[in-house]
């Protein structure tokens, strides 16, 4: 499966899980089958409140889920509008860690209720 990640570094599995999905400088795109994952740079950084635009860059690429500490509910409708699933990833740390949540099947499917309302959420 294709899963992306938001990250706040390019530290390979040990970059930092970025706290807000839209305003992440990098996404890791990994294939959790493979055992594979690079390292892209989110060129819709910089942008208004509410008018993210990463889940663009997934759209058509085969990207089956997100895994995010936080993201807002437009984003997350978005990306849900497009097939793809965003979960939680329980306050992961790593790049290393959220994949390995994700595959021993301990993360949930986020709700609306579980979106940020602000960049001060966390």
């Amino acid at each position: 499966m294709k899963v992306v990640v938001p990250l706040s570094e390019q530290a390979s599995l040990n970059s930092a899980v970025c706290e807000h999905f839209g305003s992440a400088p990098f996404f890791a795109v990994a294939d959790t089958e493979a055992g594979s994952f690079d390292i892209i740079s989110n060129m819709a950084m910089n942008h208004e409140h509410g008018q993210c635009t990463p889940a663009d860059l997934f759209s058509g690429n085969g990207v089956e889920a997100v895994l995010c500490n936080g993201i807002g509910a437009r984003a997350a409708s978005k990306l849900q509008m497009l097939g793809i699933d965003v979960y939680l990833a329980a306050d992961a740390p790593t790049l290393e860690d959220a994949l390995a949540r994700f595959s021993n099947g301990t993360l949930a499917r986020m709700t609306v209720e579980q979106s940020c309302q602000g960049h001060d959420c966390h």
